[in-house]
């Protein structure tokens, strides 16, 4: 009898007061801001592009021609990047993979110039779709690039976690004997 009103207890005892033994190291450390910035980022590319694309074409034959190669090679590297970048965000984050966190954050570190060139160089010509195209990416890379470091920073701690308790837990297939 006793026992059957314990477990209507523990049935009725709500789900967020149930104390809850998880094993170290076994934690989830994806950082939950960062995916959502990298959410609505990758919500933002597709305009961001087709405006990057309008605003090239429009000021590419009052370029110098020095100019008109430098913007189209940038273009490329940013388009390239972008894609990869967010790619890289996504797994290294949703899969706590720290290799692609970390070249997620480099990547975006790399963008980040060529986003301030594009915006801010003044021997150009400045529309203004650029900066209506460019300011959310780059408060968006300014963003990553924060939360970011610190996804990155709880990460390689976890890890470090787990590889620490991975050298005391007993391995599969091996026996210890005593002498």
């Amino acid at each position: 009898m006793a026992s059957t009103i314990r477990n209507q207890e523990q049935i009725a005892e709500p789900v967020m007061y149930r104390k809850q033994h998880l094993i170290p190291g076994t934690e989830i450390v994806t950082s939950l801001p960062l995916q959502v910035a990298l959410y609505f980022n990758v919500l933002y590319s597709c305009p961001w592009f087709v405006g990057c694309v309008v605003a090239l074409g429009s000021k590419y034959a009052a370029l110098a021609y020095h100019y008109q190669f430098i913007f189209v090679i940038i273009y490329v590297i940013m388009f390239a990047v972008e894609i990869l970048r967010l790619y890289l965000g996504y797994e290294g984050n949703l899969r706590e993979k720290v290799p692609e966190l970390a070249g997620f954050w480099l990547l975006t570190l790399l963008q980040t110039p060529l986003v301030l060139f594009v915006m801010a160089n003044t021997n150009t010509i400045i529309l203004p779709l650029d900066a209506a195209i460019n300011v959310p990416l780059l408060a968006f890379l300014l963003a990553q690039l924060c939360l970011g470091f610190r996804a990155l920073q709880l990460m390689i701690g976890a890890q470090a976690v787990k590889f620490y308790l991975s050298q005391f837990a007993p391995q599969d297939g091996v026996e210890m004997r005593s002498r």
